[in-house]
C-alpha cells in the first residue's frame, strides 16, 4: 500500500479544521463481525474507465474526511495513483480507496443512505472501493446482503410481477449469492451482470420487490446435508426443466430435475422465435429451400438429378432424436417428403427416374416416391431459421405446428434452463394463484427453504447531525492570482473561452496531453480566458494563453466564451 498524502490548495491545516468534526478508523465492511452478512459486488456494468463521479446522497467518510450530505466526488487515475477531488481539494489514496458508509443519526432516519455513481439514479448502498486494474479504475461495492437484493430482485424480474412470484426471486437470489460468497477466493464475490445476477442499484418506486425481500428476509435454501443449494435460475425454460451436468459438466443434484413445465410453455410472455415452411415451394420453403432439396436429392442416389423444389411437398416434420435420455432438446428436423418425377421400368426390371421432362420418349410416366430426410438443427435448422435464442448456446427446445399450408417451427428457451423459470413462476402465481412454497416445491423437490442467521449487521457510528446539517466555516480568503491574458496569441484562437465550471478558489490543471495521466503544466483559476486551438473530440479542448499552452478537460470550460 503506498502511502497516502493530501494535495491541493488548500492547506492541511485547513483541511483538519473543515474536518476534525469526525474521524474515524476506515475498516472493510467485507470482514470481521460484518464479514458473513455483506456482499461484495464488482461493478461492471459503469464501464469505467480513469475517472467516476460520486454523489454521496448519505453519510460518508474517506480517510478519515466527513463528508456532507449530497457532496459530489470526482475520482480518476493519475500516474498511477487514485485521486479524490473534492471542491478545490486533491486526496492522493494511493493505489486504493475506501468510502465507508456509517449510520444515519436518528433525526435522519429514513433519508437515503447510499451513493450514486457518474449520475446515474440508482442509489448504492453500503461502502465503495476503488482499485486500479492496468491503468483503469474497478469498482466493488460492499453492501448488506438484504440491501444488495434491492438491486437484483425488480431486475431479475419486473416489479410488476405477481408478489408469490418476487417472493420466489427473492429466496433464489439471497440463496445464490451467499453460495457464490461462501466460495469466493477473490476481492468480490459476484459481478453485476447476467455472469451472475443482474445488480442495478436501488430505485424507490420498486416497491412490490421490496415487500417481498422483507416478508422474506433471510430466508435460504438447503439440501439434506443442511448445505445451501445450487439455486439456479433462468427467464423461461421453454417447457423442461434442465439439469444442470448438461450445462456445465460436474454431476447432478436431485432437487434441480429435468422435468416437463406446463406453466413456463403456458405463459405467452415466455421467448419464442418462428419460422414458417409451406408445405409446398409455392407456399414458401424459404432458407430452408436449397438444404431441403440437396437432402431429398441424396436420398435418390443421384447427386446429379436436376430435382427442383417445385417436385417437393412436405408431408410431416417433426423433432428428432433427443440430445439427451428424456431431454425435449431435438438435434434434427425429420421430413417426409413427396416427390413427383417421370420414371419408366426398364427391360431388367429396374426402375429409371427421370426429372424435368428429361425421361426418353415414350414409356414414361408421372409417379410420386416418398422419403424420409433429417436436417441438424443445431447449426442448420437454427441459423437458416433465426431461431437462436441463447447465441450459440445450442440448448433451445424446438417444437413443430402444424397450420393447414404450413408448418410452424418454433423455438423456446431463454436461458439455460436449470431451476427456476421466471415465466413459469410468473404464470404459477397469477393465473393459478400459487403461493411461493408451492412453486418452490415445483422447482426445487426436496429442498428445505427456512431463515439463516446472521450477525447484525451494524454500520459505524453516525457522524455528527449538526456538522451534517449546517455548512462548514469559510474559509479564509487568499488573495487571488493574477490571470494569464490572451493578446497575443488570440489570432490563433477558433474561440474564446472561460474557465467557469469549477469552484471559484478551486483550479483547473493544465496538461501537456489529452490526458488525466499527462504531467500538469500549470494551473488555471476560475475565470481565466483561453484562446480554444482545437477541439480533440474526446472531451478535451487544446488551448493557450500568452504564457502557456497545453491541454485541459472541456467539462470545467465555458466554450460560450467569457462574460
Amino acid at each position: 500500500m503506498r502511502k497516502k498524502r493530501l494535495t491541493g490548495p488548500i492547506g492541511f491545516l485547513m483541511i483538519m479544521i473543515l474536518f476534525a468534526a469526525a474521524v474515524l478508523p476506515v475498516t472493510s465492511r467485507a470482514e470481521g463481525k460484518n464479514g458473513d452478512n455483506v456482499v461484495r459486488v464488482l461493478l461492471t456494468r459503469l464501464k469505467l474507465t480513469d475517472r467516476v463521479d460520486v454523489s454521496l446522497d448519505g453519510s460518508y467518510t474517506l480517510n478519515g474526511l466527513s463528508f456532507q450530505r449530497g457532496s459530489r466526488l470526482v475520482v480518476s487515475s493519475a500516474s498511477g495513483h487514485i485521486v479524490a477531488y473534492y471542491e478545490g481539494m486533491a486526496v492522493d489514496c494511493g493505489d486504493s480507496l475506501l468510502l465507508v458508509r456509517h449510520r444515519l443519526p436518528d433525526e435522519a432516519a429514513g433519508l437515503e443512505n447510499g451513493l450514486r455513481l457518474n449520475g446515474e439514479y440508482y442509489l448504492h448502498p453500503g461502502d465503495l472501493s476503488l482499485t486500479l486494474k492496468d491503468g483503469q479504475l474497478r469498482a466493488v461495492l460492499h453492501a448488506p446482503v438484504e440491501e444488495y437484493l434491492w438491486g437484483v430482485v425488480p431486475y431479475e424480474m419486473s416489479d410488476a410481477y405477481p408478489t408469490e412470484a418476487l417472493k420466489v426471486q427473492a429466496i433464489c437470489s439471497r440463496t445464490y449469492v451467499l453460495n457464490k460468497k461462501a466460495a469466493s477466493d477473490s476481492d468480490y464475490d459476484v459481478v453485476d451482470n447476467t455472469n451472475d445476477q443482474a445488480y442495478y442499484g436501488i430505485q424507490p418506486q420498486n416497491t412490490r420487490s421490496l415487500e417481498a425481500i422483507r416478508s422474506t428476509e433471510g430466508i435460504c435454501g438447503y439440501d439434506n446435508g443442511g448445505r445451501l443449494i445450487q439455486c439456479y435460475y433462468s427467464a423461461s425454460n421453454g417447457g423442461q426443466t434442465e439439469c444442470a451436468s448438461h450445462v456445465w459438466g460436474g454431476s447432478d443434484q436431485d432437487y434441480l430435475p429435468v422435468r416437463p413445465d406446463p406453466y413456463d410453455l403456458a405463459n405467452p410472455a415466455g421467448t419464442v422465435r418462428s419460422f414458417r415452411l409451406g408445405k409446398t415451394a409455392s407456399l414458401g420453403f424459404g432458407a430452408l429451400e436449397t438444404v431441403l432439396t440437396d437432402a431429398v436429392r441424396v436420398s435418390f442416389d443421384s447427386f446429379d438429378a436436376d430435382i427442383g423444389a417445385e417436385d417437393l411437398a412436405i408431408l410431416s416434420c417433426t423433432p428428432a432424436d433427443a440430445m439427451y435420455p428424456g431431454s425435449m432438446i431435438s438435434t434434427n428436423l425429420q421430413f417426409r417428403v413427396s416427390v413427383t418425377y417421370e420414371g419408366l421400368i426398364s427391360d431388367d426390371g429396374e426402375e429409371e427416374v427421370y426429372f424435368d421432362g428429361a425421361a426418353p420418349q415414350g414409356g414414361s410416366s408421372v409417379a410420386t416416391r416418398t422419403v424420409s430426410v433429417k436436417i441438424p438443427v443445431f447449426p442448420t435448422i437454427e441459423s437458416l431459421c433465426q431461431l437462436d435464442i441463447n447465441m450459440g448456446s445450442n440448448n433451445e427446445i424446438v417444437t413443430v405446428r402444424e397450420t393447414e399450408d404450413a408448418f410452424w417451427i418454433e423455438a423456446r428457451r431463454f436461458g439455460h434452463g436449470v431451476g427456476m423459470s421466471q415465466r413459469g413462476a410468473q404464470w404459477m402465481a397469477q393465473e393459478y394463484g400459487m403461493s411461493c412454497e408451492s412453486i418452490l416445491a415445483f422447482y426445487y423437490p426436496g429442498v428445505s427453504f427456512r431463515r439463516s442467521t446472521f450477525s447484525a449487521y451494524v454500520l459505524p457510528s453516525p457522524l455528527s447531525a449538526v456538522f451534517l446539517a449546517t455548512p462548514g466555516p469559510a474559509a479564509t480568503p487568499t488573495p487571488r492570482p493574477t490571470l494569464m491574458p490572451v493578446e497575443k496569441t488570440s489570432s490563433r484562437a477558433l474561440y474564446l473561452a472561460a474557465v467557469t465550471n469549477i469552484g471559484e478558489n478551486s483550479y483547473l490543471n493544465l496538461r501537456s496531453a489529452p490526458s488525466m495521466n499527462a504531467p500538469v503544466l500549470r494551473q488555471l483559476y476560475f475565470g481565466q480566458v483561453l484562446c480554444v486551438l482545437e477541439e480533440t473530440g474526446d472531451g478535451w479542448l487544446h488551448v493557450c494563453t500568452d504564457d502557456a499552452e497545453g491541454y485541459v478537460s472541456a467539462a470545467f470550460v465555458d466554450t460560450a466564451g467569457p462574460q
